[in-house]
């Protein structure tokens, strides 16, 4: 997965990028509709600057499909799988739900946190920068 991104600060070896979230449906059969998120529109992963990429440069930067699609299982199907364990133990519906939107609320903490933290992306080359001058 490619996508344009921002680079917003230099620290050390690393880059702060700015990364744009979009809706699956973006553009398509003129969905003009907002996601339903609890998270902003725009992400801040902080990578490695191995090509001196500079603070104001738009970079194309590359994503791990694997490592995407394994958040994606575990921030959908894990809630599922918990909610329907709480509810075959205890047999009761509050509990299950409970259960279920207390994971829901640990994950989006977790996986915020792991993803800002993470080397699943690459800058792969600068677009735009000041360096181009």
């Amino acid at each position: 997965m490619n996508k344009k991104a921002y680079v917003k600060e230099i620290i050390g070896d690393k880059a702060v990028l700015s990364v744009k979230r979009e809706c699956m449906c973006a553009g398509q059969n003129n969905c003009n509709k907002v996601c339903f998120t609890l998270q902003s529109d725009v992400i801040e992963v902080a990578v490695d600057n191995e090509i001196g990429a500079k603070a104001g440069d738009f970079v194309e930067v590359e994503g791990k499909t694997s490592a995407i699609l394994i958040y994606c299982a575990i921030a959908f199907i894990l809630p599922i799988f918990i909610g329907l364990v709480l509810y075959f133990i205890t047999e009761n519906y509050i509990i299950s739900g409970t259960g279920f939107i207390f994971f829901i609320i640990f994950l989006y903490c977790f996986l915020n946190k792991k993803i800002k933290n993470s080397s699943d992306f690459k800058i792969i080359k600068i677009i735009i920068g000041d360096n181009l001058k």
